[in-house]
């Protein structure tokens, strides 16, 4: 095994994920009772530990409450179609990442316009 190799951490604490995903630790709580699905590990004390999975879970219902405008009732349902959420996730994911290529097109193109516009106003005087 490489000495360089960085180490991936199997297990996050609530305020991790939390922060990591612009939620507040409270709301993660609730949502495990609201979610079957979402089911952290937790020590003898109660500390939970979440997986990458969890992490992939807590996200999907992020995206179809806070983004998306569902009800958690309509979140848990439709959660109970997983596959049709992180697919529909992906989709608007390529659709963002089309958008930015759009953009830094259109701007090259602007800028091209500008530097001929500018050659014209030269020419003319």
């Amino acid at each position: 095994m490489p000495l360089n190799k960085p180490i991936e951490k199997r297990y996050f604490s609530i305020t991790e994920v939390a922060k990591e995903l612009g939620l507040n630790a409270s709301q993660l709580r609730y949502w495990e009772k609201e979610f079957a699905v979402l089911k952290p590990r937790t020590n003898a004390r109660g500390k939970r530990f979440y997986t990458e999975s969890d992490r992939e879970i807590i996200q999907q219902i992020s995206w179809l409450v806070k983004d998306q405008g569902y009800t958690i009732d309509g979140a848990r349902k439709a959660m109970k179609k997983r596959k049709d959420v992180a697919l529909a996730m992906s989709e608007e994911a390529g659709h963002a990442e089309s958008k930015a290529v759009d953009a830094a097109a259109l701007l090259e193109r602007l800028q091209a316009v500008r530097e001929k516009l500018m050659e014209w106003d030269q020419q003319l005087g």
